[in-house]
């Protein structure tokens, strides 16, 4: 009797602890998913090459990588923080498929810890929403369109070959675009951008880098030895010149950029008299992919 007793003790035991270790291993891979998705590939752009975007072209790709790299050299993580809300617009509505701005609203993030990242929303309250935790994800049924820079050592293979069969330019630090998308259930999963959000990340990150400098500290609003620094209102439009394959009539585009969001705006037909002309001119390039 006491064997037995002893062995249903050792079973009963067992039985307990593999439930202890099923209920532990859901868990992790509960916390896994939640911060690194489902898909496609093993997580955040995993599969997420430029090259299998419809329309895409190598000089598109090229054109694309110059602005990121243009706009890292500027540091705007040095001053900017998550909280930190920025309006876009670029062009008319009527320009944009379902005439309306693709990602009106962006934040940089990173300059607090972490990442180094420029995100673009679909609206400001996506934004806030999605900033609330500490750790920026996006709200039930949202999207963040997401241009990570990461060191080519740690990158994917697929972006390391096209990296290096198109001599993309960077610094140290490449820049890798996404879409994280969240379903209702808080489910992330991830997507290659599409062609028309593309050209919105282009013209977005050329008036970013063009306009984020002029931003004035409003010193009496920003808080002593705070390191989050509060800036005066600001809305400026600045002419980004479509490089080659991006153009869709007019190869001139008005990039509106505003501080907080949500400004008044006025849709004219040309830009503004004061607005400033982009001297950055796309050079000429091979429209072919290099295999």
């Amino acid at each position: 009797m006491g064997g037995r007793g002893r062995r249903s003790d050792f079973w009963w035991k067992l039985v307990g602890f593999e439930f202890h270790m099923d209920v532990h291993l859901k868990n992790l891979v509960g916390r896994f998913h939640e911060q690194f998705g489902s898909g496609p590939g093993l997580g955040p752009a995993s599969s997420t090459c430029l090259m299998k975007v419809e329309g895409v072209t190598a000089s598109f790709i090229k054109s694309l990588y110059r602005a990121g790299a243009a706009l890292y050299r500027t540091d705007p993580w040095r001053r900017l923080r998550p909280g930190h809300f920025f309006g876009v617009r670029v062009g008319k509505n009527s320009e944009w498929p379902g005439r309306v701005q693709p990602f009106p609203c962006v934040q940089f993030i990173g300059g607090d810890g972490g990442d180094l990242a420029f995100y673009l929303y679909r609206s400001e309250n996506d934004a806030q929403e999605a900033t609330k935790l500490r750790e920026t994800v996006p709200a039930p049924n949202t999207e963040i369109m997401r241009v990570t820079f990461e060191k080519e050592s740690l990158m994917f293979p697929c972006h390391k070959k096209m990296i290096k069969s198109l001599a993309l330019e960077g610094t140290e630090y490449f820049p890798v675009f996404d879409v994280v998308c969240c379903n209702s259930d808080g489910e992330l999963r991830y997507r290659i951008p599409m062609f028309e959000e593309l050209r919105f990340v282009y013209a977005s990150m050329r008036g970013m880098t063009l306009v984020h400098p002029l931003l004035q500290e409003d010193v009496q609003a920003t808080t002593k030895w705070s390191q989050f620094m509060r800036f005066e209102p600001f809305i400026e439009t600045v002419d980004v010149q479509w490089p080659a394959g991006m153009a869709k009539g007019n190869d001139i585009v008005a990039v509106t950029v505003s501080h907080p969001p949500g400004q008044a705006y006025e849709e004219k037909s040309f830009s503004s008299a004061n607005s400033t002309t982009t001297e950055y001119t796309e050079p000429t390039s091979e429209d072919h992919f290099l295999t």
